[in-house]
């Protein structure tokens, strides 16, 4: 065994020796006359039967090159070299189909080794013969693994533009492969392009319409695109077929009912999705979602903490990180809405003059008065009998127009503090107003506060 071992490697060798030169001076007879012998003494070497038929191609023998590259491909069902050969002679006796299916088989196997340019080169030999002469029932690409397993490696480490360029190169010969078109259905989702994801997913649909797995991706490139009617046909599709976890698609299918507004069905497909698997943290994840859309910012965090919990139980330390920041946005919300709250001062409308609001005001301290809402007077405005309450000292008159219109010469005066709720303003000048029951909150108050009137309250809210 040994010593035929080391002769089938000396032959090799030897072939390889003569094959070098007897190439280079044309002698191909010479050279089939060193070859027959080996192969007689071992007809298992293929690239003794590739080097033959390599030959016989230049000597235009093309029915026996075909014969000598059909063996050297059945002793090595991989080797390139061997079908590319094939191709080249039944091109050459006009075997188109034959020609077809070596140089298919070629590209595959040179796929498979990464060798794209030659691939690129069987390509170009077929889209030569014509591509109405590729049968039906020819073997498409989808058997390189290899290659299609790159693409893959690719796609998650990131390389999307690589995977896209090997994917686009691969599909502008083999336009209706259904792996290929899925696989770039993901990339280009996966570089958020969701229009063109979807059309190469709809594609791949076309070829491989039982295909769930491409189902699923289409109802979620759709709720992508916010085309919730669409994944929602998808995802209850599905859920009337035998798939396996119906609760990945009950949570799904949540997000096309939100995206709906019908939020009564979400909550319930939600309700059936944690049913059947408690510990999906994605529909904790999704509920947050609503919560923090409706802003009940309490019910929101109890449910990413609750995702966060199961991811991180679950090893998902990405998902983990993206609820954490969720949670402090929701955080930094409330305490802005605390630090809101707390510069609007609401305040109940008793009556209205003339559509007015009047409000209740309170002076000192001690003394209440019904005021009207008069943004358009310069200061506070009392009546007598409210000044007199407050044993207001006057230091001097001022001219002060009234709401008939007229200018009347009104006494001025301080009061200690005008407030209203916590809104309080000291050592204010008020003028008096005799012959009036109702004061006016003029612009010596008000000058610090925005002013909302709402139908049944004021909203004063500070500067």
């Amino acid at each position: 065994m040994l010593s035929r071992s080391f002769g089938n490697l000396r032959a090799l060798k030897i072939i390889s020796d003569w094959w070098i030169i007897f190439a280079k001076l044309h002698y191909y007879e010479a050279a089939i006359a060193k070859l027959d012998p080996l192969l007689h003494a071992d007809p298992s070497q293929a690239k003794l039967w590739y080097a033959k038929a390599l030959a016989l191609v230049n000597l235009q023998r093309f029915g026996e090159a075909v014969t000598s590259a059909q063996l050297s491909v059945q002793l090595n069902p991989t080797f390139a070299p061997g079908y590319q050969l094939l191709g080249n002679a039944c091109t050459q006796l006009e075997d188109k189909r034959g020609a077809i299916s070596a140089y298919k088989q070629a590209a595959h196997c040179y796929l498979d080794q990464g060798d794209k340019k030659q691939a690129q080169t069987c390509l170009d030999k077929l889209k030569a013969l014509g591509p109405q002469f590729i049968p039906n029932e020819q073997k498409s690409f989808q058997e390189s693994q290899e290659f299609f397993q790159k693409i893959s490696v690719g796609a998650e480490s990131g390389d999307h533009e690589a995977a896209l360029n090997n994917l686009n190169w691969l599909l502008n010969f083999d336009p209706k492969n259904a792996e290929a078109l899925a696989k770039r259905g993901l990339v280009q989702a996966k570089r958020r392009n969701y229009s063109a994801a979807l059309a190469d997913i709809n594609l791949a649909l076309q070829l491989c319409p039982n295909d769930l797995n491409l189902r699923l991706q289409r109802g979620k490139i759709r709720l992508w695109l916010n085309d919730a009617e669409g994944a929602m046909a998808d995802f209850s599709a599905l859920l009337e077929t035998e798939w396996g976890d119906t609760s990945e698609i009950y949570c799904l299918r949540s997000q096309a009912y939100q995206q709906l507004n019908d939020l009564d069905s979400a909550f319930q497909d939600l309700a059936n999705a944690l049913y059947i698997n408690p510990e999906n943290s994605e529909c904790y994840r999704v509920r947050g979602d609503i919560y923090r859309g409706l802003k009940d910012w309490e019910e929101a965090i109890s449910n990413y903490r609750r995702a966060i919990s199961l991811s991180l139980e679950q090893g998902n330390q990405f998902n983990y990180k993206k609820l954490q920041a969720k949670i402090a946005e929701i955080e930094r919300k409330i305490e802005r809405e605390k630090q809101e709250a707390s510069r609007i001062i609401r305040v109940p409308i008793k009556s209205r003059h003339g559509g007015t609001p009047i409000i209740e005001v309170l002076f000192n301290d001690c003394v209440t008065c019904d005021m009207v809402l008069d943004t358009g007077a310069g200061i506070v405005c009392v009546p007598e009998e409210i000044a007199r309450s407050l044993n207001i000292v006057f230091i001097g008159n001022q001219p002060l127009r009234v709401a008939d219109g007229s200018v009347t010469n009104a006494p001025i005066g301080y009061v200690r503090s005008v407030a209203i709720q916590q809104a309080k303003a000291e050592n204010l000048e008020v003028a008096i107003l005799p012959r009036y029951s109702t004061g006016l909150l003029g612009q010596n108050y008000l000058w610090q506060y925005d002013v909302r009137i709402l139908q049944t309250e004021v909203e004063l809210y500070l500067r």
